[in-house]
């Protein structure tokens, strides 16, 4: 359990100055920081230098945040065999690895380190939003095994000096009984799941806004919540806390509260929105991919392109924030999928299908079925004997793989798929 940061040391954390410098001030402000932090990397994480001598770029090269298109973008792709080569984190972590207050584990699978500075970060992040507050009631329910989520946000809320309850996923009759007998003011979860669990409550005879006392929900790790924001807000009268981020880098943007785009962190990280070919910064309104430059002095990683592709917008908010603002995540680029807040890639789904010598072609098809992601596995096989068993052989061993178990397993006459059949085929957002 963390320690509660008194009022104020919370409140010191929060400068909202900084996020309303005029833009020319504000660029001078990153700058300086990009510059000092790239030298500091180069220095102290391995991976970052050969990353740079590699590109026959030199740290004092880096003056200004358009300078990183010197340097190559790091996929997630590249950072799983960076770490398979070089465990356990690829050469860029640049503290001892027993100085970490937490290292998770994500599909890929990759490492994340995650030292205090992360956990301090999203502390500052809540501060900004202006809630929770101290003695809030919070339900977590989220994943609290190897990824960072469950455990990640109690340990943020024991900062704040919340009392958590670590429900996890599931169960939600059990989590309709946990609001209601704790008066639970604050739910931590993916939208899909809070919204489940509101329907829950419904069914079983209670009024939201009435028998609960809860105030706030989070909307961060899903796409749903440019669905789902309105019926939070609008039917059950919430307020609703919305960022952007992935597990290798923690908070990369936040929502101000407008539901206008997520500002870009610039206390935490430098974001650019690239095109995926060239690596090129693209202007406003174009897609591109976001690559981000951690300003860590745990883990940090430069240009790391996090395979979600979305448009900025480079306009002062009406909030009074001078930072870019990410339009919203518009798809993936390279070889994974995210589903259900986890990454999927195509290297593991093709390793839990290799255990099955009968089937000779899977696919991966992602639905959105009212608020939840659906996963269904479309498969080609022979002598299948019990449909119904073998399903849920193949399920398990998704599950074991990646982490998802299939909603549905359709089995397909031979030859359905064609020879240039994709093996994920995304239908949510087109």
């Amino acid at each position: 359990m963390k320690r509660p940061l008194s009022a104020e040391q919370l409140a010191a954390l929060y400068d909202e100055s900084k996020e309303k410098l005029p833009k020319s001030e504000r660029a001078r402000w990153l700058d300086d920081r990009l510059a000092a932090q790239v030298s500091f990397a180069y220095e102290k994480a391995p991976a970052v230098k050969a990353k740079f001598d590699k590109a026959g770029v030199a740290p004092s090269d880096i003056k200004t945040v358009k300078d990183l298109e010197k340097l190559p973008v790091t996929t997630k792709d590249e950072l799983v065999k960076l770490q398979a080569q070089d465990p356990p984190l690829g050469g860029f972590l640049a503290v001892p690895l027993n100085s970490l207050s937490r290292v998770y584990v994500s599909p890929g699978p990759i490492y994340d380190a995650w030292g205090d500075e992360r956990v301090m970060a999203a502390v500052r992040g809540m501060v900004r939003s202006g809630w929770p507050k101290p003695g809030d009631v919070c339900l977590v329910a989220n994943m609290y095994h190897m990824v960072p989520a469950g455990l990640f946000i109690t340990d943020v809320l024991d900062m704040i000096g919340c009392t958590v309850v670590p429900a996890g996923i599931g169960q939600t009759e059990l989590q309709v009984k946990l609001l209601k007998d704790l008066q639970v003011s604050a739910i931590f979860s993916f939208p899909s799941f809070v919204m489940t669990i509101l329907q829950k409550a419904e069914e079983m005879g209670y009024d939201v806004k009435k028998d609960f006392n809860i105030k706030y929900v989070t909307g961060g790790g899903e796409r749903h919540i440019q669905v789902l924001r309105k019926v939070f807000e609008e039917k059950y009268g919430l307020i609703v806390g919305d960022g952007y981020g992935t597990a290798d880098l923690g908070t990369v943007a936040y929502d101000c509260g407008r539901g206008e785009g997520y500002h870009y962190d610039d206390n935490e990280c430098v974001v650019e929105i690239v095109d995926p070919d060239t690596g090129k910064q693209v202007e406003p309104m174009e897609v591109g991919e976001v690559v981000v430059t951690l300003l860590s002095n745990v883990y940090p990683l430069v240009r790391f392109g996090t395979g979600d592709l979305a448009s900025y917008v480079d306009e002062t908010c009406a909030c009074g924030r001078s930072s870019p603002r990410i339009t919203k995540i518009l798809g993936m680029v390279g070889e994974h999928v995210r589903v259900k807040g986890m990454f999927v890639h195509l290297r593991e789904l093709d390793e839990a299908m290799s255990k099955f010598q009968n089937i000779s072609k899977y696919q991966l098809v992602l639905k959105l079925e009212g608020h939840k992601d659906q996963v269904q596995l479309n498969v080609e096989a022979d002598d299948v004997p019990d449909k119904n068993q073998f399903a849920e052989q193949i399920s398990a061993r998704c599950q074991d793989v990646f982490k998802l178990r299939m909603d549905d397993v359709q089995f397909l006459p031979k030859g359905t798929l064609p020879e240039d059949y994709k093996k994920f085929v995304d239908t949510r957002w087109g």
